[in-house]
């Protein structure tokens, strides 16, 4: 069948790739979002183990991958760091990657560039591991920078491993798909993908930090939050924890604690076309932080705002709006789209379908593989082919553990 494809080792997959960052578990959370900005890949790594038992050894086994979503649910979880949100920010980042662990994901093993395929594979098929760290060649090593200074005049040690994720992997065993026949053409309904348990949604009018504890349980499952309408539950739009990583998370934690989640969805969409959001959505989202009582979330926005440069677009700006008193809706922010669907008070235009990965149950498995890859997720949601309504999602986790089982028994795991 595949013996080319079961000889392939982890380091085969490596070619080309850059180093990773790492940042020491005292670094305060502000450095890791100056990491992040001025970093190539949208993650950073923190070093996780102890520092008794890492003396005992050439390198650390276990890392824990930090995200811009994962700051984000660090800041907006907890009403004591909405409240002092400054505070927050200067606590070691140790503090954002504990719970990141304790919700389920974020944790990365290193493993020897010599292992396996499949023995890789089973790493990432082992709870709350989201990637493997491999260690380079000492040429490779050589030709890439050990120091990379961030604004805040930090300086982030770069180690000597890159990262593969569960995405990574499925692209690479999606190149040999021929050899996955009759598997590959069956349904992902057949074949048991379609997780309804996996699918964390909430409606476009619930507020956005009830949608804080669904982020989490989505960045560990590998999806994201689905946003559905109130009339029969159809898919209207997500928000997807890579997204966040386009957005400053100072100012998109005052989004959160101020607007509903369909608006955050219009919040996003402006930092994905690289626009600043408009003045009166940010008008609105001072007043609803004030009626808060959360001045301190304002203040950080408004200084994470004086420092950027971004123009607004002509499009976006109040005197666009068709209405004057559309103005002190945030939910105007979507006049730039044909709507699809209304809200209850018929001012909000809902993101359509097609800004969404979405497949039906009859979808074959290669078909979903496809779709995912060429829009560089890691799921692909499930909707009634009549209705639009959500019936689940299809997590790449899931099709690794379904291609992996096709591959042959399972294979001692060599990680260190």
């Amino acid at each position: 069948m595949a013996a080319t494809l079961l000889s392939h080792v982890v380091s085969d997959l490596c070619i080309g790739r850059p180093r990773v960052l790492t940042l020491p578990p005292s670094t305060p959370v502000a450095a890791a979002l100056a990491a992040l900005r001025a970093g190539a890949d949208p993650f950073v790594f923190v070093d996780a183990e102890p520092a008794a038992q890492r003396a005992k050894r050439a390198a650390a086994t276990l890392y824990v991958k930090v995200t811009a979503a994962d700051i984000l649910c660090y800041l907006c979880g907890d009403a004591n760091n909405l409240r002092d949100p400054a505070a927050a920010l200067g606590r070691p980042v140790s503090a954002v990657a504990n719970a990141t662990v304790a919700g389920g994901h974020g944790v990365t093993h290193r493993v020897d560039p010599h292992t396996r395929l499949l023995d890789a594979i089973d790493v990432l098929l082992t709870d709350g591991c989201q990637g493997l760290l491999v260690p380079l060649h000492a040429r490779a090593r050589k030709r890439q920078q050990h120091v990379v200074p961030c604004s805040d005049a930090v300086a982030l040690a770069t180690s000597d491993c890159c990262v593969l994720t569960r995405e990574d992997m499925a692209r690479h065993l999606f190149g040999s798909i021929s050899h996955f026949s009759p598997l590959a053409a069956l349904t992902v309904a057949s074949l048991g993908l379609v997780r309804r348990d996996a699918a964390h949604a909430l409606h476009a009018d619930a507020d956005a930090l009830d949608a804080i504890p669904l982020l989490r349980k989505a960045a560990a499952d590998g999806t994201a939050v689905a946003v559905v309408a109130d009339d029969g539950g159809a898919l209207v739009g997500e928000i997807c924890p890579a997204a966040l990583a386009c957005c400053d998370v100072e100012p998109a934690a005052a989004a959160f604690a101020a607007l509903s989640a369909g608006d955050v969805m219009a919040y996003i969409d402006c930092s994905l076309l690289s626009h600043a959001p408009p003045e009166f959505l940010l008008r609105a989202i001072r007043a609803e932080l004030k009626d808060r009582g959360l001045d301190a979330v304002a203040e950080l926005m408004d200084a994470a705002g004086a420092a950027s440069d971004l123009p607004l677009s002509p499009s976006l700006s109040p005197s666009a709006s068709s209405t004057s008193s559309d103005e002190d809706s945030p939910s105007v922010l979507r006049g730039r789209r044909q709507p699809r669907r209304m809200s209850s008070s018929g001012s909000f235009g809902w993101r359509s379908t097609e800004d969404v990965v979405a497949c039906h149950s009859g979808s074959s498995l290669v078909a979903v593989m496809a779709q995912a890859l060429a829009h560089r997720v890691g799921y692909v949601w499930v909707v009634d082919e009549t209705s639009g309504a959500l019936v689940g999602v299809v997590r790449f986790a899931d099709v690794l553990a379904v291609l992996r089982e096709h591959l042959g028994p399972q294979s001692q795991v060599l990680c260190r």
